[in-house]
């Protein structure tokens, strides 16, 4: 429960902060962000400014209501403390984000690289590290005609890309390193690659389960 209302506080703190700078900030401010770290869009300030907090607050109120309406809840005890870890990571980075866009109305400027490639890092590094522990439920997790209709392939699918997002997260961190404009499709090969071979396990349990 504590990591939970800690959660909602950093959703109010984002909301309060926005409201607090909402008079310095120019009308128009920056909302995207192109392969080449060159800023490609913009938006009123009052879009810029209160559009992620809403995400947080969307996102933490889905995953409060979606496991009390799921018809295997029942489930979700084990690994609950789990999910409340990853939704507390999941809010931090959008924390951290919406401080960059903040910094720039303010007109300090850095590589949004440095704040985006850390959070998916650790999203999927945090993810991979509690995935086993997910147990079969309708919303959280590998969810494929395969892994629904069998708790073990459900289990083994789970188990075995738990690694696969580890290793995805380390590689989307170690991209730091690369040249600016190879780095967004180096990111989408990762997660395609993760996301992929994820699904493709489900199958893969599945056929060796039938045999």
């Amino acid at each position: 429960m504590k990591i939970k209302r800690l959660t909602w506080l950093i959703v109010g703190a984002a909301f309060i902060a926005s409201a607090i700078v909402y008079r310095d900030m120019p009308e128009q401010m920056p909302i995207h962000w192109n392969a080449n770290n060159e800023i490609d869009n913009y938006a009123h300030k009052a879009v810029a400014l209160f559009l992620l907090p809403a995400i947080m607050l969307l996102l933490n109120a889905m995953q409060s209501v979606l496991p009390k309406i799921d018809p295997r809840r029942s489930n979700y005890a084990p690994f609950q403390s789990s999910l409340d870890i990853i939704r507390l990571i999941t809010t931090l980075g959008l924390l951290v984000i919406h401080g960059y866009t903040i910094a720039v109305g303010y007109g300090y400027t850095f590589s949004i690289t440095y704040v985006v490639l850390p959070f998916l890092g650790f999203m999927f590094l945090a993810t991979g590290n509690y995935m086993p522990r997910f147990q079969y439920n309708s919303y959280v997790g590998i969810k494929t005609p395969h892994t629904l209709a069998n708790e073990h392939v459900w289990r083994k699918t789970h188990q075995s890309a738990a690694k696969l997002f580890v290793i995805g997260g380390l590689m989307i961190i170690a991209s730091l390193v690369l040249p600016v404009p190879i780095q967004s499709y180096i990111i989408i090969a990762i997660i395609i690659a993760v996301v992929a071979a994820s699904y493709g396990l489900g199958f893969y349990f599945s056929r060796k389960t039938i045999k």
